[in-house]
């Protein structure tokens, strides 16, 4: 994963995230049953398939760089690309996009190339999906996003962010419902990382430049969340020893610090103050707003709102009322505890206050995204 943000050569890049599936679906069947097996197949088999897409994307890219050249372009690193961005050939570089967006959009989780998420969300070890969901998912939009920026220096329209948007706001839509009648925990959670890529994909593809800086920032924030979430799973799977949302209740009563922590997760991820990602997500509708793109704001908030719906559903239900049984397993390690309670006050920190080099370097990102550096 370091390799793929470091690598300045597509094709590496291109190695470098096909590395993180071939080696995190070990992780996934790392139970070996049945259903962890069949999902580590499901990851591994769509996985490739994307990717296998996206290694054509990066091949029409090369031909787009090589087009108006009697012989191969000196380099072919993303600085040289940006700098003759005027000169590719932009039929090609359409042709490379829609590949990059299939193939890399299948390993991010956009809907409708999703389908292996849950499961493999839901069956691989708690500490491994706070990993697929706060860093391996965004490891690939970061490629993704590395041609849109290319798509929009050279063709110097909103073709490819039009397309972010769409998918973005169809991963929104299509977890709105799972999430209402979600019966596991951690598939519950999958689906929030659906809708959490679709937000930022929909702030991206906004292209207003409120917009693109608050889904930047919306990647760090959801991260920490998303990690304290999983980690909250694996504490309840170890005392529960189930994750079906019908035999958990009254998790205050039965292990009070992790539901806590939960809690306090759950509203940070639901979008709700004083954490950074309700500023985020409302950053992204107001950006929406002020470029006049009313109808994709208003989907936006509409899908959000379901979430929010089906989250405090769950929610109350799972912290609140009788425990349904008597829990067997031991009690929450103080680590378990610190893991969670770590990344929930970094992410609290982290709402109310950013460094300056920091923000500096968010507000440098979102401008290259942007097209306006």
């Amino acid at each position: 994963m370091f390799l793929v943000v470091l690598a300045s050569n597509p094709g590496v890049m291109w190695f470098a995230v096909e590395a993180t599936a071939l080696s995190s679906v070990l992780l996934v069947a790392l139970y070996n049953r049945r259903t962890s097996l069949e999902a580590a197949w499901k990851y591994i088999i769509l996985g490739s398939l994307g990717l296998a897409l996206a290694l054509m994307g990066t091949v029409f890219l090369y031909a787009a760089a090589c087009k108006n050249n009697t012989g191969p372009p000196p380099n072919f690193n993303w600085p040289y690309l940006m700098s003759v961005a005027d000169q590719l050939d932009p039929r090609l570089l359409k042709l490379a996009f829609v590949f990059a967006l299939i193939g890399y959009g299948t390993k991010a989780g956009l809907a409708p190339m999703h389908t292996w998420l849950p499961d493999a969300h839901s069956e691989a070890p708690s500490p491994t999906s706070a990993m697929l969901s706060g860093v391996s998912l965004k490891i690939a939009l970061y490629a993704l996003l590395r041609f849109h920026i290319l798509t929009t220096a050279c063709l110097r329209t909103g073709y490819s962010a039009h397309l972010i948007l769409g998918f973005g706001l169809l991963s929104m839509c299509v977890a709105a419902p799972f999430i209402l009648v979600q019966t596991n925990l951690k598939r519950l959670f999958a689906y929030c990382s659906l809708e959490h890529i679709g937000i930022i994909c929909a702030g991206i593809g906004l292209s207003a430049p409120l917009a693109v800086f608050a889904a930047v920032l919306h990647i760090g924030y959801h991260a920490l969340a998303k990690a304290a979430i999983f980690f909250a799973a694996g504490n309840i799977h170890q005392k529960c020893h189930t994750l079906e949302l019908r035999s958990l209740a009254g998790l205050l009563k039965t292990m009070p610090a992790t539901a806590i922590l939960l809690a306090l997760a759950l509203v940070a991820i639901a979008g709700l103050p004083p954490f950074g990602l309700f500023l985020t997500e409302l950053g992204i509708v107001a950006g929406g707003m002020g470029a006049g793109r009313i109808l994709a704001s208003v989907l936006f908030v509409a899908a959000m709102a379901v979430v929010f719906v089906g989250l405090l559903t769950h929610g109350v239900r799972l912290l609140l009322g009788t425990p349904k049984k008597e829990a067997a397993g031991p009690q929450t390690p103080p680590s378990g505890v610190a893991a969670m309670a770590l990344l929930i006050a970094l992410l609290t920190v982290l709402s109310l206050w950013l460094p300056a080099p920091l923000l500096e370097l968010l507000r440098r990102a979102a401008d290259i995204i942007g097209g306006r550096r």
